[in-house]
């Protein structure tokens, strides 16, 4: 069984922590139009282009717009956007762009500050230079590594725009005598204080929760009830997708003595009421649409919200070992099981591995009926047409999962068994990672031969590590690994940058990415056509 592995030649499925983009964009605005406000000043930009603080002039309101993985646009009213142009260097001044420019925001652990970063130079902050805040003071980018940024790099992004906002997004929570409620975007209460907790708004309904009886409902932007207090707050979501919003119960019982008064105390085997009933646990969901109607009933022992038109609903199948085991299938916006309960659950992985992306997603197949034990896994479309099927001699490692896809590219990068010369052989008693890409089809583009770990940066291209078993050692943490180097390929496989960031095992610690015409990983940044 692969779990019995206990010798492995390679260890960088411990070392690396991929950490994306989007850990920059914590609590980033809604898209809109906004005011950026720095050192009590305003963006704005001068007749040729060039962006420096002056006194708030209307016309100087940027439309940011969410380019999806924690980066955004910010467009004008003319139609250029804010960027850069020439060398990303200490002083490079931020101006007017004719073409889409992507930056990445990031939350400052300050109430609406954000400092902002070119995605391909995230070591450099924009920022007012000099720290003055005078009419005229030019708006540069500088060298900052550290993730705080300096005061003259934080910006408050201002609502330009007094209209009221139907779906509620950009309104915020707020705290007044340990309730909660919520203000609109010029701090007006717009639904007073009455709840023991709530989630932002979106699309015009929003999670409220009371701790009485230990459930939440949902209320609309009128600050109306629009479903009952008797949804299991821990099980369901708040954000709606594909028009719909997961819900659960703890169970039928438990849901009827809630509605009758009735509230939940504390949860074990069975679910205790403070009236003093044991009930049965039997929790299961389902999905309401934006005005509280269930519209798909709340049937299945689990279910994740909807990506891209079909959602993971879970069937439950007994224990194995004491585990709770499942079966996964999906379904449409209609409720109509489309590929069935036939994928394995994924208990050692995140449940993201559930959701499409991209008209992809993963499923699994137990190898022997072990919960602890690592299972095969493949991917597939929307039909449930396999793409890249499952390896029963292949594996992936939880904590740097080594199946990765997009913009039209699958990296994938499976553990093997292999001989003490690293070949993959049956009973070799050594552990080796062998990265493949392939297209959206599941044709195969390349086998990256001599490369461990692959991952798709954007744009078609590739980064994968190169490191072979009979390489020379280096020292990494007292730890001894072969010494590996990085290199780039293209979406038809041929190897753009070659030998790059030497002995780096920690290079996806950083952002990596293809954004603005740069690829971009570690300390290495290279303009591209």
């Amino acid at each position: 069984m692969k779990k019995r592995f206990t010798r492995t030649l390679l260890t960088l499925c411990i070392l690396l922590s991929i950490m994306t983009v989007s850990a920059f964009a914590a609590e980033q605005p809604s898209d809109g139009w906004y005011y950026l406000r720095c050192m009590y000043n305003y963006l704005n930009l001068t007749t040729s282009g060039a962006a420096e603080l002056r006194s708030l002039s209307e016309n100087q309101a940027f439309y940011m717009e969410s380019e999806g993985d924690g980066k955004v646009s910010l467009k004008m009213k003319d139609g250029r956007y804010l960027g850069l142009e020439g060398d990303r260097k200490n002083g490079a001044r931020l101006k007017a762009v004719n073409s889409s420019y992507v930056w990445t925001i990031r939350h400052e652990n300050k109430e609406g500050i954000f400092s902002i970063r070119p995605p391909e130079a995230y070591k450099m902050v924009v920022n007012a230079s000099g720290e003055k805040n005078t009419d005229g003071t030019a708006v540069i980018i500088w060298s900052h590594p550290a993730q705080d940024a300096p005061n003259n790099a934080e910006f408050r992004f201002i609502p330009a725009t007094t209209a009221a906002d139907p779906t509620g997004e950009s309104w915020t929570i707020y705290n007044e005598k340990g309730l909660v409620g919520f203000k609109d975007a010029a701090g007006k209460v717009v639904i007073p204080a009455k709840y023991d907790a709530a989630k932002d708004f979106s699309q015009g309904i929003a999670r409220v929760y009371d701790k009485n009886k230990d459930a939440c409902a949902f209320i609309n932007t009128a600050g109306k009830l629009i479903t009952p207090f008797k949804y299991y707050n821990a099980n369901s979501g708040w954000s709606v997708h594909d028009g719909l919003v997961r819900v659960g119960i703890h169970g039928e019982e438990v849901t009827k003595a809630i509605m009758n008064g009735d509230s939940v105390d504390y949860i074990g085997d069975k679910v205790m009421m403070k009236s003093g009933k044991a009930l049965k646990y039997a929790p299961r969901c389902g999905f309401i649409d934006t005005t509280g109607k269930e519209v798909i009933p709340i049937q299945y022992y689990d279910a994740q919200s909807f990506q891209g038109g079909l959602a993971a609903v879970f069937q439950y199948q007994g224990k194995l070992k004491d585990v709770d085991y499942t079966k996964v299938g999906w379904i449409d916006t209609a409720g109509k099981l489309v590929i069935p309960y036939k994928s394995d659950d994924a208990s050692y992985y995140d449940g993201s591995v559930h959701s499409f992306k991209d008209g992809l997603v993963c499923y699994f197949v137990e190898t022997d009926k072990d919960p602890y034990t690592l299972p095969a896994v493949g991917i597939m479309n929307k039909t449930g047409k396999v793409i890249v099927a499952a390896n029963k001699d292949e594996w992936f490692h939880s904590d740097s999962f080594g199946l990765h896809w997009r913009d039209g590219i699958i990296a994938v990068s499976p553990n093997r068994e292999v001989n003490t010369k690293g070949v993959p052989t049956k009973g070799g008693g050594h552990v080796w990672s062998f990265s493949s890409i392939y297209d959206y089809s599941g044709k195969l583009i390349k086998k990256l031969d001599g490369y461990v770990d692959a991952m798709p940066i954007g744009g078609g291209y590739t980064l994968a590590l190169h490191q072979l078993p009979d390489n020379p050692k280096v020292d990494v943490l007292d730890i001894q690994m072969n010494s590996a180097y990085w290199s780039v390929f293209d979406r038809t496989g041929k190897m753009v940058i070659e030998k790059v960031e030497k002995n780096n095992f920690y290079l996806l610690n950083n952002p990596a990415g293809y954004d603005n015409g740069y690829i971009y990983f570690g300390d290495s940044r290279y303009k591209v056509s």
